[in-house]
């Protein structure tokens, strides 16, 4: 049995469950001055190796491994409050048809240390997405639902929400956003609704990846949603006033998957997925005025 190769996207999922590239669950995100996302390591490994990539802006230097797994078949999912860094790693193992997952820390940089150890991972934790309360209390979206699990305690539902969830990504301390495949919503802690965008789907022409239109991440920052459409093959903003906008347009096989804000700029990634054996091949870009190419495949 081949592992889920998507962020709870469960027909997805399916769709790409016996293909025979490695592309890693994961997540793109800000850490203080670090930009880290997931992938495998290295880009062409069949065994998919997950790793966490990570990128100082401020520097010259190229991105980086922070850890890569010792495990084959494995992911890092990520969140961070500000400088500090949580990660998920999680791993398959064949033998027994089960997930473990274990929760690591790590400030600035620095090489991660275990806070959670390896455990049964039935509601495969961190997929849809997770927050740390603290390092005792996880916060997490497991379709349709969110739920809450102490460290030592059991899984509870979080909060209710009319909407069935496929994701979710916490925007600073006391928010979320809440994303389905055609809408997303901002909300409080307490799941109230602060602001809606809904009907983002279009009618896409053309052959659309996997058949399925829709969206895959959102990020937001000061009333502006910026988004990750899979179906239409491109990066968009929506301001405040409602207007959108396309940043990046793609063409086939390139698919975009991730997207994180950064004050004025904005981290944009994608994958060149062709189902030809090989694994998808990365872009990671930095968009400002223009695109600015981060990571790819060397």
């Amino acid at each position: 049995m081949k592992k889920c190769l998507f962020p709870i996207v469960l027909v997805l999922a399916l769709l790409v469950h016996k293909q025979t590239e490695a592309h890693p669950t994961g997540n793109l995100i800000m850490a203080g001055d670090k930009v880290l996302w997931s992938y495998v390591y290295p880009i062409e490994d069949k065994g998919h190796y997950a790793c966490v990539m990570m990128w100082d802006k401020n520097s010259q230097n190229k991105p980086k491994p922070l850890i890569v797994s010792e495990f084959n078949a494995s992911d890092f999912m990520l969140y961070a409050n500000d400088t500090i860094l949580y990660i998920i790693e999680r791993r398959f193992i064949q033998s027994a048809d089960k997930y473990k997952f274990r929760i690591l820390k790590s400030n600035q940089g620095t090489q991660p240390t275990e806070i959670w150890p390896w455990q049964n991972d039935k509601m495969r934790i961190g997929e849809g997405g997770f927050r740390m309360n603290s390092d005792n209390e996880i916060v997490f979206c497991r379709y349709p639902n969110i739920y809450i699990k102490k460290k030592e305690g059991q899984t509870k539902p979080y909060f209710e929400f009319a909407e069935p969830i496929k994701k979710i990504r916490a925007i600073g301390k006391n928010k979320f956003l809440l994303i389905s495949d055609n809408q997303v919503w901002l909300t409080d802690s307490s799941g109230d609704i602060l602001q809606n965008w809904n009907n983002l789907t279009e009618n896409v022409e053309g052959e659309i990846a996997l058949n399925r239109n829709m969206i895959f991440d959102a990020d937001w920052q000061k009333g502006k949603l910026l988004i990750a459409y899979w179906g239409k093959r491109s990066f968009e903003i929506i301001g405040e006033n409602g207007k959108r906008k396309v940043i990046k347009q793609y063409s086939k096989p390139w698919v975009p998957h991730w997207v994180a804000f950064d004050n004025s700029q904005k981290f944009l990634f994608s994958s060149k997925m062709e189902f030809n054996g090989n694994n998808p091949e990365p872009e990671l870009l930095l968009f400002k005025n223009e695109p600015i190419e981060i990571w790819t495949k060397q």
